[in-house]
């Protein structure tokens, strides 16, 4: 369970970072001012895998969406069908094949919770709770813009997200280094925005939730 919460945790950086556009002489606050945003978002993504017990590397596919103040779906359409995502404070998961849904709160008392108030830090802009919960490293060059997320809490910990984008751009590249050795790389590309987007997102979630 745990495994599925970090796969959340990348995929909500990704979303939200998505909405965020960075400039060479950006600040973190500067940054974390601009990732508020009340248009409908839709992305293309594509995410490698490096296991520990496994040779091969995992390759998936699929698109991102995201909806002010507080849905966010992921549907992964390779290498099979898969949606994933958030609205308010629950985590939702839903298999169409075998049609296994789960449904979980975004607690800091809950199992699968790893420093949650993060999350709510990056939608709100929150700097000072993001600040409370991970050391940052925040770099700005003249070519790409690159932001190290390791949690305070597990200071000894493996486990960081670095996300990063040209000068000027939304972020194009995440990834997630697990305790285990384990790493997830996204590589991600904006499609569209606006009502279509907003009109198919919701479509998703209610296949999501089963509605």
């Amino acid at each position: 369970m745990i495994k599925f919460y970090y796969w959340f945790s990348s995929f909500f950086i990704c979303l939200l970072m998505f909405s965020a556009n960075s400039h060479a002489d950006d600040t973190l606050l500067s940054l974390m001012q601009k990732m508020q945003s009340d248009t409908a978002v839709k992305m293309h993504y594509k995410e490698i895998r490096t296991l520990e017990l496994i040779d091969q590397p995992w390759h998936g596919s699929g698109y991102m969406y995201s909806i002010a103040p507080d849905l966010m779906i992921r549907e992964q359409v390779k290498p099979q069908r898969l949606l994933m995502g958030i609205k308010g404070d629950q985590m939702f998961y839903f298999d169409p094949e075998s049609h296994l849904r789960y449904q979980a709160e975004m607690t800091e008392d809950n199992p699968l919770s790893l420093n949650i108030a993060v999350f709510k830090a990056l939608i709100n802009g929150d700097e000072a709770l993001l600040k409370q919960m991970y050391s940052i490293r925040f770099n700005s060059k003249p070519k790409r813009w690159l932001m190290t997320l390791k949690p305070k809490q597990q200071s000894e910990s493996e486990f960081r997200i670095i996300v990063s984008g040209l000068a000027g751009k939304a972020a194009d590249t995440i990834i997630t280094k697990q305790v285990d050795g384990d790493l997830s790389e996204f590589m991600l590309q904006p499609l569209s925005v606006g009502d279509e987007v907003k009109i198919k997102a919701t479509q998703l979630y209610k296949e999501l939730v089963g509605k």
